[in-house]
């Protein structure tokens, strides 16, 4: 198992699971531009957008399952182009890891706030080395206990997934935070864990809590 190094003090047994992208890693107005230069540098004839359909796609085929970067590799030289080769995946992974954030100040003052009274764990459908860098890169790796990528669980939302991190504790020790009501919520309240809905869209719902904003975690927990 791979995690960060850091294990805050804890003075309670709730344990906080988050999805990390568009829940606390938000890419900045850079990311467009950045991908788009790395769509250029290897010559890959398409667009940005179609890349990250490609992506998407992997993960509806390939539920519950562990992804290898070789995995990752083929899939998406199938579906992208046969010129999407081994240096190129690297090109990729690196520039994702790198890629300008926003809100870091607000996200990093909520993980202080809440690391001092809860676990905090990370759960990511991207490779864990990958997110670990971007974490530490935004000062952020610190604040959690364990950091899981689709390389170390199966590509979430997954039961699996969820029962390891769990291991043999108990489910409502637990709450999943996301952005994402098919992708991060419904799963998890569906085996009894607590949830909180970030609702950065104003999607209509009245089923699950939810907060506007990462901060205003603080008022509910």
């Amino acid at each position: 198992m791979t995690s960060s190094s850091i294990s805050p003090s804890k003075n309670s047994a709730l344990k906080l699971i988050f999805d990390l992208d568009n829940t606390l890693l938000f890419m900045s107005d850079e990311w467009s531009e950045a991908f788009s230069n790395f769509v250029k540098r290897f010559d890959l004839p398409i667009s940005v957008k179609e890349f990250y359909f490609a992506i998407s796609e992997m993960e509806r085929q390939n539920p519950d399952k562990y992804i290898t970067k070789e995995l990752f590799t083929k899939i998406i030289q199938e579906k992208v182009t046969p010129r999407f080769d081994d240096k190129a995946c690297d090109g990729f992974l690196e520039g994702y890891a790198k890629i300008p954030l926003v809100d870091v100040d607000t996200i990093q003052d909520t993980l202080a706030y809440l690391s001092n009274k809860y676990e905090l764990i990370a759960y990511s459908n991207w490779f864990t080395d990958n997110q670990i860098l971007r974490l530490k890169l935004n000062g952020m790796e610190k604040y959690f206990s364990k950091i899981w990528g689709w390389d170390l669980l199966p590509v979430k939302p997954s039961r699996r997934g969820l029962a390891k991190i769990i291991g043999n504790n108990n489910v409502k020790d637990y709450i999943f935070i996301g952005d994402s009501l098919d992708c991060d919520i419904r799963l998890p309240d569906s085996i009894g864990m607590g949830t909180i809905f970030l609702n950065q869209k104003n999607i209509p719902q009245n089923q699950f809590r939810e907060v506007k904003s990462i901060n205003k975690l603080e008022d509910i927990l």
